[in-house]
């Protein structure tokens, strides 16, 4: 097959002659016209002498506000190779364009800029300029702190003075020379990053926005790094400041919590991840103390419910370090009482079903979850092993009295009857829930009973004491039997 193209003519171009470019060029009514400039700015500071003798000149005699920022530029990279040739007058001339810099932003800030990469090893500024620069006389607060920035980077470790100055103003390592327009160098920002956490824990008290301020630069850091800063904030930083800011625990829940599937948890060594509980069970415990502070101040209780709730609060208290969350449900009667002083914590409302009203706090221990059921008949402790299908019910469903009570009806309950405490300790011994490390006297017990030990646990009560607790236990396994039917039946 033969395919034939047409052939493209083109129209022949005019000839065009030397006398009309030039008329072009020269006439002022042409419509090709230069773009305009932005206001304010003239085209003068464009037009470049190269002579310069001349620009050092009117630098020297003060005449500096006409030049030009070619002419600046020129003066700025070939002052090195002046100065040789004029070493009588080197130092006289660099003082006096640092000088003229007081009142010239552009040549400031580009003044700045390059002694800050000279001290980098990169040698852009004439070394007499470099020689100069506190002959310049700050004209507001942001030059102050610019010429100190400068004269930090020109320390042994520049970055312990920088990590200061980043705390003061709340600011990142890297918005820090973004805010004073400085170059910021890899390895100094890589530096201060690295000794923020200990700047932060030299705070006798931190507060809201110094605790922002150490999550953003947490943020900042690259994971290693960030997993090296974590550690050293979980064992040098007392859990219980930390456990003030809901922010910072919920950052670490988010990015470092077992529980959180792809976190960084296994990445911490045993002491972070000891530390790591104690921080998670500070801010919990105060939760959970918090709710039984309020129940006893503002709900009516009978003296034996009031009485019963305290010696709660006094056992849960030895586990605190243990706790890694927990999720607080109150029923409608305690919702408008409470529900505003519990702002903060993870709290949710039962579902009516009838049940004497009670407040329920369900506990993470990390393998085990405990429920506690705070007052009423029964006010009983159920405990369920971990596992994916348990934890979406206890912690992420609409739950009621009746439903926690027919969860799982094999898994064993306790009471809190006469003697409760002993026999409650070593039930949860022997699934591995053990008090705070180095716990010596349990409270919320006498002298006489608190002794602990590691081995054997509690004191073990008198005879008398245990048939006592029998009898009562008898009741309360009939309450129980009879709640649990009542919930099986709903």
């Amino acid at each position: 097959m033969n395919i034939q193209f047409c052939k493209i003519h083109l129209p022949q171009l005019p000839e065009i002659n030397a006398d009309a470019l030039i008329k072009l060029a020269g006439d002022n009514n042409s419509a090709l016209q230069p773009p305009c400039l932005p206001v304010g700015v003239t085209p003068s500071i464009f037009i470049s002498r190269s002579n310069l003798d001349e620009i050092v000149r009117d630098i020297e005699n003060g005449n500096d506000k006409n030049l030009t920022i070619l002419e600046w530029l020129h003066c700025l990279y070939n002052k090195e190779k002046w100065d040789t040739k004029n070493l009588n007058r080197s130092i006289f001339t660099s003082k006096a364009i640092w000088k003229a810099a007081e009142q010239n932003t552009w040549l400031k800030q580009r003044l700045f800029w390059n002694l800050v990469l000279n001290y980098y090893g990169k040698e852009i500024l004439a070394s007499s300029l470099t020689k100069t620069y506190l002959s310049f006389c700050p004209q507001n607060k942001i030059d102050k702190e610019k010429l100190e920035i400068v004269q930090f980077l020109i320390t042994p470790e520049p970055e312990l003075k920088l990590v200061i100055l980043c705390l003061k103003k709340l600011i990142t390592p890297n918005q820090l020379f973004q805010k004073y327009q400085l170059p910021g160098k890899a390895s100094i920002l890589e530096k201060t990053l690295d000794n923020i956490v200990t700047e932060f824990y030299s705070i006798a008290t931190f507060n809201h926005q110094q605790v922002e301020w150490l999550l953003q630069c947490l943020k900042e850091m690259k994971t290693t790094q960030q997993i090296k800063a974590v550690e050293q904030l979980l064992i040098r930083v007392d859990p219980k400041l930390g456990a003030e800011h809901p922010e910072l625990i919920n950052w670490l829940r988010q990015y470092y919590s077992s529980s959180v599937i792809n976190s960084h948890w296994n990445e911490l060594s045993l002491e972070a991840k000891s530390a790591m509980r104690k921080w998670l069970g500070a801010v919990s415990y105060q939760d959970f103390q918090q709710l039984v502070s309020l129940i006893l101040n503002r709900v009516h209780l009978e003296s034996w419910e009031h009485n019963k709730l305290e010696s709660r609060s006094g056992f849960w208290s030895n586990y605190s370090d243990r706790f890694e969350r927990i999720r607080i449900l109150l029923p409608e009667s305690s919702v408008s009482i409470l529900g505003n002083h519990l702002s903060n914590q993870d709290v949710s409302t039962l579902s009516e079903d009838g049940s004497d009203p009670t407040e329920v706090c369900i506990f993470d221990f990390g393998n085990w979850f405990i429920v506690e059921f705070f007052r009423g008949n029964g006010s009983e402790t159920r405990i369920f092993l971990k596992n994916a299908e348990i934890e979406q019910q206890l912690f992420n469903s609409q739950l009621s009295i009746k439903k926690l009570r027919c969860l799982d009806l094999n898994n064993p309950i306790h009471d809190h009857v006469f003697c409760w405490q002993y026999f409650c300790e070593q039930w949860l011994r022997h699934k591995n829930i053990l008090p705070n490390q180095g716990t010596e006297r349990f409270k919320g017990l006498s002298y006489q009973y608190n002794k602990y030990n590691t081995q054997t646990g509690l004191p073990k009560p008198s005879d008398e004491n245990r048939r006592k607790r029998d009898h009562s236990l008898g009741y309360w396994r009939e309450d129980i039997a009879r709640l649990e039917r009542e919930a099986r039946r709903s």
